[in-house]
């Protein structure tokens, strides 16, 4: 039987950026803590979860900061804005072409429209 697992985990693990299957390592020593401090006998009670997910949320901040040590996901993320920006031109180009490409498609048809507009 697979433990429980809180449905935001996925989520919190993507907005980290870690795995998930680090995320639910990190549940797993969430829930160690949470038995260690309350103790679990029967059914959990609500503390007994809130201490878990607190526990859990301090955790996977450890870990993001961790895997961030000296900032390079804001570098990256910096550069791929740069990169954007060198692209500019490049997109411009392939726009005018296009544009180029599709006037000189409907040039006939628009030949004949013309045609028949001053014929009248």
């Amino acid at each position: 039987m697979k433990p429980k697992m809180p449905m935001l985990l996925p989520w919190l693990a993507r907005k980290a950026g870690i795995s998930e299957h680090r995320a639910e390592v990190l549940w797993q020593a969430a829930l160690r803590h949470a038995r260690h401090r309350h103790g679990h006998e029967g059914e959990p009670s609500a503390e007994f979860w809130r201490c878990a997910m607190d526990r859990c949320c301090e955790l996977i901040a450890a870990e993001k900061l961790r895997a961030d040590t000296f900032g390079w996901q804001r570098l990256t993320r910096a550069g791929s804005l740069w990169s954007q920006w060198w692209q500019l031109p490049l997109a411009a180009f392939e726009g005018g072409s296009l544009l180029a490409q599709r006037a000189w498609r409907d040039l006939p048809e628009q030949q004949r429209r013309w045609r028949q507009a001053f014929a009248r």
